[in-house]
């Protein structure tokens, strides 16, 4: 059985990196304030779908890479659904 990563444990992982992912550590701390406020809980599916529409909407090359940095990170830190 696999066990699921949390939102909180995504951003601790971030967080314990150090200087590494400092400004993808602020993008996801911004992106699940923004998703709580909105819904009141945050997932990993809103976090990437979050991520991901952020990226869509954006024309600033620099803030594309960061995103798609972050939301790669947030991937590969999420299990894959089991009853996929």
């Amino acid at each position: 059985m696999q066990q699921q990563s949390s939102e909180a444990d995504i951003l601790e992982y971030f967080k314990s990196s150090g200087d590494l992912y400092t400004t993808e550590t602020e993008v996801l701390g911004a992106t699940i304030r923004e998703i709580t406020a909105a819904k009141g809980h945050v997932t990993n599916k809103a976090i990437i779908l979050h991520l991901l529409a952020a990226l869509e909407s954006s024309e600033d090359v620099l803030q594309q890479d960061i995103l798609r940095s972050t939301l790669e990170l947030v991937v590969g830190r999420t299990p894959d659904d089991s009853d996929i």
